[in-house]
């Protein structure tokens, strides 16, 4: 993506909290024909030793899994809050509306996950993530109904080799001006705006 300087981020704690806090990811690999075709899908990162890997699972009845089993590398985007950002913030009057946001590429090669034990183990992995008190209802379940649902999803995993984090919260602006659009976006009505205040002030501080 277009990454100029100011906005280009290389914290591995901020990007691991982008995904943790906006998790729903495009994932973005050629289909059949070499074409592009993306996946809407929550994805997990799990920090290794030099970066992360990402772990998630989509319906068997989308092809995607398969095309993307042949090619294996892909792209996942996350995409994180966003803000209008008002030229009546700035010194000048000869200034334009512009938007702050949070996105992050992840570029990798995936591997399927499609024994039931490791899909199972993978849910679990994903139950803990994102609603730990599910577990216990997922392990109550009948086990024909385990199975029956095990075997409509297939899971997989990420290698990711390459990522690029940008955080574009106006550090391209004088340190009074980005305060003034902290501050009006921390008392907006709208979550985002609230959102990218709380980047914005993490950021700086």
């Amino acid at each position: 993506m277009y990454l100029p300087q100011h906005f280009d981020s290389t914290d591995l704690g901020h990007a691991l909290r982008l995904i943790a806090e906006h998790p729903l990811a495009l994932l973005v690999g050629p289909d059949a024909g070499g074409a592009s075709f993306g996946s809407h899908l929550p994805l997990v990162a799990e920090p290794t030793g030099d970066g992360f890997m990402l772990e998630g699972h989509m319906a068997r009845a989308n092809p995607h899994w398969g095309w993307l089993s042949q090619q294996k590398s892909l792209l996942a985007v996350f995409s994180g809050p966003s803000a209008y950002v008002s030229p009546r913030h700035y010194d000048s009057l000869q200034n334009v509306p512009t938007w702050n946001y949070a996105a992050l590429h992840a570029y990798g090669d995936i591997a399927l996950v499609d024994g039931a034990a490791d899909k199972d183990a993978l849910l679990k992995r994903l139950i803990r993530q994102f609603e730990p008190g599910y577990a216990e209802q997922w392990r109550g379940l009948p086990e024909a109904y385990q199975h029956k649902l095990l075997g409509a999803i297939v899971g997989f995993r990420i290698r990711v080799t390459r990522w690029e984090l940008k955080l574009k919260m106006s550090q391209n602006r004088a340190a009074v001006e980005r305060q003034r659009i902290r501050e009006a976006l921390a008392v907006s009505e709208l979550a985002d705006d609230r959102l990218v205040a709380a980047w914005m002030a993490r950021l700086a501080g």
